[in-house]
């Protein structure tokens, strides 16, 4: 037999899943080849030991050697089958909460999206849409522009403003991805009731604006830190690298939180309160 017929043989017993994945009968057929009948039978007991190796030629050392190999190509086989990997298995959260934290530096937004009722819709594993979601170095830039502390931000004065912040990065309803497909100048409406914008000045490069022409606001914009979309659950997440403010001249109202904050005043939920909560 062959090379080839061993890994058909390997192929052919784990066809099924890995729990039932049966490796008897590739060590069979390992077995029923004569080359390691010949080196048990000469290398049994001390003289066989010493006739085999007074008696070994080349060509059953390179016989050998193949051998060997093919029993280590036949285990590599197996466990790689075996590996959910191998299989297309890949991990896919089952929630908008759960891509943000597979994602990583987005706590200060799930901190927001917690005060102002949106972290909730974040859980439901039906929540359709697509969420451009700041770093948390983004959040910093922020307080530091307008020298306020982060709970300032979160304080329950500025809810309704904290509501229309995060409520901009929402996009409800609408799954944008591929990124690539989307053309310039594209509207998104918000969950805010407000208009985000899709530019390209570079290839492959996605900025996200606030206003319909970049003049009018040149700095308030996000650039789509990652090409690729994260999925959680029915929704899409993209990172972004600054948090987006509402434009000036805009000032519909601000969503009524879903849910109400447990301590007034007191400071957001930590990640593992979060957790908790879940």
């Amino acid at each position: 037999m062959s090379q080839s017929l061993a890994i058909d043989v390997c192929r052919d017993s784990c066809a099924s899943p890995p729990p039932t994945c049966n490796i008897a009968p590739v060590m069979k057929y390992i077995w029923q080849q004569p080359v390691l009948h010949q080196l048990s039978r000469r290398g049994s007991g001390r003289a066989g030991s010493r006739g085999f190796l007074a008696s070994l030629a080349l060509p059953a050392t390179a016989t050998a050697v193949a051998a060997v190999g093919s029993v280590v190509l036949l285990v590599v086989l197996l466990v790689a089958n075996s590996m959910p990997v191998a299989r297309g298995q890949a991990y896919l959260p089952a929630n908008m909460i759960d891509a943000m934290e597979s994602a990583m530096f987005l706590n200060k937004f799930m901190d927001a999206a917690d005060v102002t009722g949106f972290y909730d819709k974040f859980l439901n594993e039906n929540f359709r849409g697509t969420v451009f979601a700041p770093v948390d170095l983004g959040f910093d830039a922020l307080l530091q522009k307008t020298n306020a502390t982060w709970d300032d931000l979160l304080a329950p004065e500025l809810n309704s403003t904290l509501a229309a912040i995060v409520g901009l990065h929402v996009v409800p309803a609408q799954r944008v991805f591929p990124l690539s497909s989307v053309r310039e100048g594209t509207e998104l409406t918000t969950a805010a009731g407000m208009k985000l914008y899709v530019r390209r000045d570079v290839p492959g490069i996605t900025h996200i604006y606030a206003v319909p022409r970049p003049e009018e606001d040149p700095l308030n914009f996000a650039t789509v830190l990652q090409y690729q979309e994260i999925r959680g659950g029915k929704a899409i997440l993209y990172v972004v690298d600054k948090v987006l403010l509402p434009p000036v001249k805009a000032s519909p109202p601000a969503p009524a939180p879903t849910t109400t904050r447990r301590n007034r005043g007191a400071p957001a939920n930590t990640s593992s309160q979060r957790k908790a909560r879940v």
